[in-house]
């Protein structure tokens, strides 16, 4: 299985209407936004990571392999604010040392480690929607929920699946090179060049499945009458409610218990 794609599996998360998916992540980075303390992204991480893996089954190996790559970017966060942080926000600034005219405060690495770890936390929301969600259906849920033209719904979902496609053609030029004997070479040079024999036959495929997508769809009448009728319709279900209703009541009870614990700081009324 590859990252970033939609993870096929029988679960209560992928049963789940789209739109409920995609308002109850949006609740959750909402919740996330404001929040300047380290510790309330790290609950909400583990929350979401708890979620996919009992509730989506999504084995806990592959939600960390996805991640692993965007811990390099939380770890930048907190280098640069740990040297950078200005502290004359705070009154009185925790140096721990200084390194020639820089000074690296308590405060700039808590500063850095809440934005790494929000930054994370909402990257793990995006990959709990795109490996719960099946293309399709986020399409038709988008057409029949959130009502937009079915003509933007059906573009979202050829882009949607062309990503992959565009992958697996890459591996398949990949190896025929290498059956050829024309090897990757190590190196910056030796990834340019071989971006260089990629861009082409990658270029030319992307144009080919292009022209028989339009010419699938032109034979279909798309676009021909305001109206469509489909063989499937996504609707919102009773569960759906309940799931989107328990993630506002959790992400408020959070939110509520950190700041009586006198963790949370930010939304502007919370002291900071």
């Amino acid at each position: 299985m590859r990252l970033f794609e939609y993870y096929e599996r029988e679960s209560f998360l992928h049963r789940l209407n789209p739109m409920a998916k995609l308002v109850a992540i949006a609740v959750l980075i909402g919740a996330l936004t404001p929040a300047f303390d380290p510790l309330t992204p790290v609950v909400f991480l583990l929350l979401i990571v708890a979620v996919m893996w009992i509730l989506g089954r999504i084995p806990i190996f592959y939600i960390l392999r996805a991640l692993l790559p965007f811990w390099a970017v939380a770890l930048s966060f907190i280098v640069f604010n740990a040297f950078l942080y200005n502290v004359g926000r705070v009154e009185h600034p925790t140096v721990l040392f200084t390194w020639g005219s820089l000074m690296v405060t308590q405060e700039g690495i808590e500063a850095g480690f809440s934005l790494g770890i929000r930054a994370v936390c909402i990257v793990c929301t995006s990959i709990l929607f795109i490996m719960t969600t099946d293309p399709t259906e986020f399409a038709l849920s988008l057409i029949h929920q959130a009502r937009i033209p079915y003509r933007f719904g059906y573009a979202i979902l050829v882009s949607y699946r062309f990503m992959p496609m565009l992958q697996t053609e890459y591996d398949i030029i990949r190896a025929a090179h290498r059956v050829r004997g024309v090897g990757g070479r190590a190196g910056l040079k030796g990834k340019y060049h071989e971006l260089k024999r990629y861009a082409i036959p990658l270029l030319a495929s992307a144009i080919r499945k292009s022209e028989r997508v339009a010419i699938a769809m032109d034979s279909k009448a798309f676009g021909a009458l305001p109206q469509r009728t489909y063989y499937r319709t996504v609707r919102l279900r009773a569960t759906d409610w309940f799931f989107l209703v328990a993630v506002i009541l959790c992400t408020v009870a959070i939110l509520l218990t950190l700041w009586r614990l006198g963790f949370l700081r930010g939304y502007g009324f919370v002291p900071q």
